[in-house]
């Protein structure tokens, strides 16, 4: 957490003895102000309630003052609801007094396109922990506080419950939490982060997480202003064994930065959040019913492991076929059970129609209802086994044994499920187990499509990127990107270079290449997407190679004015496939390695490709290149090697701003790359 908002400061915006609400109005019951006294009021906030406005308020509950000059000593917690122009002053005068947090409504700031007056704001408020501007406020159950003039808070509503929800939408954050009291689930914390002028999510999230009522931080993603946090956040949840779940917008791909390479240009904003999330354990949705899903598959406590074991118990072996074959598809297994456990069961002595897995428990599975805990038992127990799925249908004569198991399912320590098919109209919501009682094989997938996924641990590479402005780009071409990168072990096809086409013909031969076909190439830093200008040709026969050499020639020559301008040939590579493989170092994220389809299906959006942020684990490497052996037919070995050497050319040249290798080529024995791209920033 920022040093200038200690975690006292965040005690005191959540839990305040006393709240002094300005801009409240005595004869406008609408407005902002009055409208959030008269909601502290109906709650029943037990701490002092000031309210500060030109005429006084008329309630044996409220001191009403004029300024917060007049009050004895300062509330601790000011809330800004006034017009814009007013909350720098408002803010002024709370900070002189010895307010340590305040609340602000006002809108009219940078979400207007007024950076200035938000300047104004921010120093006014000097060390202050502030929430807002243009906030809806926050919420604390447990402390009778609800600072907020939404209408939703005026409904009845379930008991407070281990959910905090952190909102850049001060509406939808309260849709969310509507959506989660229908699944059952309640909440305790609210906060509407607004402008995130002072306080971020991030600093909201590492204070609720270490609160010991909160088992699931729900955020709200329109935009991320501080990645290190958030990823600090979900690293820390994880150590805990809570959890952290987000639902972002913004998928669309690079449309802000201004790219010189094809990595730098698919590593959208919604890309690097994705890759955030994945390595740091936070679980990013895409709809409010994802979100719900994911909250609840929280709250089983999943921590499986990577393709976990699931045990699937029915009395149908045609749903067992479906279960199985849908957690099969989700990357997850269904191994046999260990002939210990398949005795345990044996001894019970409900299973007929088979011990394997999944366990088919047969058509008279019923009369055998006693011994099901014991089976569920024997399953909770297993070694073997990191997830238990329970599949029963209909119930209507034996509703009290359903619930019973339901009961126990939801006890387990292993993370076990129970699907209720066609259970008895409201018998699933009486059950009051949303985390563990389901309707449905499509509901579950839906739910535990949130836990398969793999761990990570702790990281070993220390990089947050490059912070500068992105002022001046300078660009390495291939000629000179190509030997940096070779020296760090990415192995490049040979070259030669010269300033004419017969001296690229001269160079060729005095080479020696082996086959009779070749690549050349113009070569100038004025020309990165050179492809594009007509600066490349390759399949070319050793017979035509002057011809092609001057025509390229010709045109480097009208496309640049360049004095290092030069023609580069390769003899051509025969391959089985291309790979992309590059990096670029964001000022939100920091630095993301982007592994993907290479050749000209780089600039195609919807082909694969894969995103790690730095710091990246072992494992997170690893998984990266296992991917990619799968999806292009190479040696995950030989790509995991390149991703380091990759990583270690970063931390050698922080200089370097985006790195390009397009495309690394897939040939027997390994990888060898035939274009490479660096781009530099300058400081202004």
């Amino acid at each position: 957490m920022p040093p200038s908002f200690p975690s006292h400061r965040l005690h005191t915006l959540f839990e305040p003895k006393s709240i002094a609400v300005v801009g409240v109005s005595a004869t406008q019951p609408l407005s902002w102000g009055r409208l959030t006294l008269d909601r502290l009021l109906a709650c029943g906030f037990s701490g002092e309630l000031v309210a500060v406005g030109p005429q006084a308020v008329e309630s044996p509950s409220v001191v009403s003052v004029r300024s917060l000059s007049e009050l004895n000593a300062p509330p601790d917690l000011v809330v800004v609801a006034t017009p814009a122009d007013a909350a720098p002053g408002v803010l002024a005068e709370a900070s002189a007094i010895g307010v340590v947090a305040a609340v602000v409504f006002s809108a009219g700031f940078s979400e207007a396109g007024d950076t200035l007056r938000e300047q104004r704001l921010r120093e006014a408020a000097g060390d202050m922990a502030v929430l807002g501007p243009n906030c809806l406020g926050i919420v604390n159950h447990a402390a009778g506080i609800q600072l907020s003039t939404s209408g939703f808070l005026g409904r009845s509503r379930r008991t407070e419950g281990p959910v905090a929800i952190i909102t850049q939408s001060g509406a939808l954050g309260f849709v969310l939490a509507d959506l989660l009291e229908k699944a059952e689930i309640g909440y305790t914390y609210y906060a509407s982060v607004g402008n995130e002028m002072c306080l971020t999510t991030a600093d909201l999230g590492q204070y609720l997480v270490e609160r010991p009522e909160v088992e699931t931080i729900v955020l709200y993603l329109e935009g991320v202003r501080d990645a290190a946090g958030l990823r600090e956040l979900g690293e820390r949840a994880r150590t805990l064994g809570k959890t952290v779940v987000a639902l972002a917008v913004g998928s669309s791909e690079g449309g802000r930065r201004s790219a010189l390479s094809h990595t730098a240009a698919v590593a959208g904003d919604y890309t690097l959040l994705s890759a955030l999330c994945t390595q740091a354990g936070i679980l990013l949705v895409r709809t409010d019913d994802e979100l719900v899903d994911a909250v609840l598959c929280g709250r089983k406590g999943c921590r499986l492991p990577e393709s976990p074991a699931f045990a699937v118990l029915t009395m149908s072996g045609g749903a067992g076929g479906v279960l199985a074959d849908s957690l099969t598809t989700m990357g997850a297994r269904i191994p046999p059970l260990s002939e210990p456990t398949r005795r345990r069961i044996a001894e019970i002595g409900t299973v007929e129609a088979g011990d394997l897995n999944p366990i088919d428990l047969g058509g008279n599975f019923f009369r055998s209802l006693d011994s099901f805990h014991a089976l569920i038992g024997v399953l909770d127990e297993a070694d073997e086994i990191d997830a238990v799925v329970v599949y029963l249908t209909f119930g209507d004569y034996f509703v009290d044994n359903f619930r019973d198991i339901a009961e126990t399912c939801a006890a387990t320590a292993t993370p076990t499920w129970f699907i209720w098919a066609g259970a008895p109209e409201g018998e699933i919501t009486r059950s009051r187990r949303p985390e563990t009682v389901i309707p449905s094989i499509g509901a579950f997938v839906r739910r535990t499509s949130m836990a398969v996924r793999p761990a990570s641990t702790k990281p070993v590479e220390q990089d947050r990127g490059d912070r500068r402005s992105p002022a001046l780009r300078r660009v390495l071409t291939e000629l000179h990107a190509a030997p940096v990168l070779s020296e760090a072990g990415i192995r490049h096809v040979p070259m030669v270079a010269a300033t004419t086409p017969e001296g690229v013909v001269a160079a060729i031969e005095a080479a020696d290449w082996a086959g009779t076909r070749m690549v050349v190439k113009g070569d100038s830093s004025q020309a990165p997407h050179r492809a594009h200008l007509g600066l490349l040709r390759i399949d070319i026969a050793r017979a035509d190679l002057l011809s092609a050499a001057a025509e390229i020639h010709a045109r480097l020559n009208r496309s640049c004015v360049d004095d290092e301008a030069r023609l580069v040939a390769q003899p051509l590579v025969e391959h089985r496939a291309e790979i992309a493989l590059g990096a670029v170092r964001d000022p939100i994220y920091g630095t993301a390695v982007v592994l993907g389809a290479g050749g000209a299906r780089a600039e195609d959006h919807s082909a694969p490709r894969h995103t790690i942020l730095l710091p990246a684990t072992p494992q997170d490497i690893d998984g990266l290149a296992t991917w990619a052996s799968s999806e292009f037919d190479c040696d995950a070995a030989s790509i995991a090697a390149a991703i380091r050497s990759l990583i270690a050319v970063l931390h050698e040249h922080p200089e370097y701003h985006e790195i390009d290798i397009n495309p690394l080529c897939v040939v027997d024995g390994g990888l060898v790359a035939v274009d490479a791209l660096i781009t530099l920033t300058d400081t202004p």
